[in-house]
């Protein structure tokens, strides 16, 4: 936008993005207070690539780490979700009948990733109930370094072991209210601030649109340039000089015929 001063535009409307930010707040923590307050349960794995003649350390922690990568994504998939419930048939209950639906819960609610530059696969639960949480994470952990080379292919190469105690979160992390509350402040910000410049370039459009039609900026009864449409005289609120037009209406134009009067 030309001629737009952003931040007198702004600080105008500074009540509408007050509104516009206080609105985001109200319904992320609404959303927030209404969602199911769960407890993390995590523990740590260690995968170790045994090092032949030929194999650097820096290459064995390297292979390491891309196995682990393949067990992260292993666990999300349906084959390894049955080998964890056959192993504890106490966690069937606890999730969906339905195969759609289980999918979606099984990766809500579960978390594997491998530390950048190791070997060491961390794996997280959340449910509302702490127990619960503890107990499908220490399942999961016992099926990768019982049943692990099932699935990486490495076999006796490769070895599975955990090397972290099952922590358990004393308050909810999820969902995090205090997170959500600074999003929804940035987001309030955000799109308060995009609509008011929106809307004020519209209305600098619809100024200079009448600028070349003087008809359009003065009503009919008006003779002397002392009454300006209703129009104009809002937009001088959001930061625009309608009064330009209203001086463009007394200049007097003086052409070579009034000379040679």
């Amino acid at each position: 936008m030309e001629n737009v001063q952003y931040f007198k535009i702004l600080s105008k409307n500074w009540e509408l993005i007050a509104l516009f930010t206080g609105l985001a707040i109200v319904i992320a923590l609404v959303v927030s207070l209404f969602s199911p307050f769960q407890y993390s349960a995590s523990t740590k794995i260690l995968i170790i690539q045994k090092q032949e003649q030929n194999l650097d350390a820096y290459t064995a922690t390297k292979s390491a780490e891309r196995i682990g990568k393949n067990l992260a994504s292993i666990i999300y998939t349906s084959v390894f979700y049955n080998e964890v419930l056959e192993t504890n048939s106490e966690l069937t209950s606890k999730f969906p009948s339905d195969p759609t639906e289980r999918r979606k819960a099984w990766k809500k609610n579960i978390e594997a990733d491998v530390i950048p530059e190791s070997g060491i696969l961390e794996i997280t639960v959340y449910d509302v109930d702490r127990g619960l949480a503890s107990q499908l994470v220490k399942t999961i952990a016992y099926v990768l370094v019982n049943k692990g080379s099932d699935y990486h292919g490495g076999g006796t190469d490769v070895e599975i072991k955990v090397v972290d105690d099952v922590f358990i979160s004393k308050y909810p992390v999820r969902p995090n209210v205090a997170l959500n509350l600074i999003v929804a402040l940035i987001a309030g910000l955000v799109i308060g601030s995009y609509y008011v410049i929106l809307r004020a370039s519209r209305r600098m459009q619809r100024y200079q649109q009448t600028a070349y039609h003087p008809h359009k900026v003065y009503t009919q009864n008006d003779q002397q340039g002392n009454n300006m449409d209703s129009t104009l005289l809002e937009d001088k609120s959001f930061g625009f000089d309608a009064e330009y037009a209203a001086k463009q209406k007394n200049t007097k134009i003086i052409t070579m015929h009034d000379h040679l009067k």
